[in-house]
């Protein structure tokens, strides 16, 4: 048994999980509320340009913003009713594995939390925390110490953070007094994996599978967003290209992902100079401006995509 300044390492203990000072569980409220209102934001804007009706999209904004909100108060008022004085859970080290217990009566917000939950990530800091606490009644998560490629510490709040390769995947609250033991226990554990995992950085700077699918989706949703005669009415073909080069420059490797960064980050502004050279610029309708700004975050973001993969911060 590990012992430490005159401590024993507690394998098991229980702790009520504060939730009003818990700043991971807020965010998944956030994630949780704002998530399905920024799908609407993107349907109602789509619209917007397909149709032509670009004085609205202040409205939409505006629209979005409120659901968004009220989601959030919502959730925010069933939560500090179900779990305001916090949630009872029980942490077990074992040698290969930890697992967490809830134990209060469950939520049906559980599974919400949980599927959105992968939908976060690593360098952002963010997630599956709220999900494994507000689990179903007696639902136990395992995590194995191999899996586990990065630790954030949080010493003022005793709490330590469990990540795989690109999301949280479990937050440990520890008793006061035994937080050093717990997290030399851990780090000891992980040492293995945390080690490998930096040497595979280091090598090859892989981008996760998550966020290259999540980029994909990203970009050909924005790709769309691009067809519609916008007030700079880009050539509908570079509109296309722009979204099959962002994909090659996700997916290709070496060399030719390099290339079709490079044709990436030159399509926008080729397409762009095409409108002008030949006159295809419409400010005559309601709202102009509105869809110019939108076009122009729309193209700039296909522009910094394709830097970012020149350049390997994308990889």
């Amino acid at each position: 048994m590990l012992i430490m300044n005159n401590l024993k390492l507690p394998y098991k203990w229980n702790i009520n999980i504060s939730s009003l000072k818990n700043p991971l569980l807020w965010f998944q409220l956030l994630l949780v509320s704002f998530l399905p209102a920024l799908f609407l934001l993107l349907f109602l804007v789509g619209l917007n340009l397909f149709e032509y009706h670009w004085q609205y999209i202040p409205d939409s904004i505006i629209t979005a913003a409120i659901i968004g909100s009220g989601l959030f108060l919502v959730f925010s008022l069933i939560m500090l009713l179900m779990y305001g004085r916090g949630i009872p859970t029980k942490y077990v080290l074992k040698n290969k594995y930890i697992e967490q217990h809830t134990l209060s009566r469950g939520s049906k917000m559980a599974g919400i939390l949980s599927f959105l939950g992968i939908f976060s990530g690593k360098n952002a800091g963010y997630t599956a925390a709220g999900a494994t606490m507000l689990a179903k009644s007696r639902e136990v998560i395992a995590v194995n110490w191999k899996d586990i490629n990065h630790l954030e510490v949080f010493p003022e709040r005793k709490e330590i953070r469990l990540h795989n390769d690109w999301r949280t995947v479990m937050q440990i609250i520890c008793p006061d007094k035994q937080f050093d033991i717990i997290l030399r226990f851990i780090k000891d554990k992980t040492k293995d994996s945390i080690s490998l995992q930096k040497s595979i950085n280091t090598v090859t700077k892989e981008t996760s599978l998550a966020y290259k699918v999540m980029l994909t989706i990203l970009s050909l949703t924005l790709g769309i967003l691009l067809m519609p005669k916008l007030p700079i009415r880009i050539i509908g073909i570079f509109s296309i290209a722009i979204i099959i080069f962002a994909f090659l420059a996700l997916w290709w490797s070496g060399i030719k992902k390099r290339v079709a960064s490079v044709i990436l980050f030159l399509l926008p502004f080729i397409g762009a100079g095409l409108s002008f050279a030949l006159g295809y610029i419409n400010m005559s309708r309601q709202g102009t401006v509105y869809a110019l700004v939108i076009e122009t975050l729309l193209l700039a973001y296909f522009i910094l995509l394709g830097l970012a993969i020149f350049f390997r911060r994308i990889n």
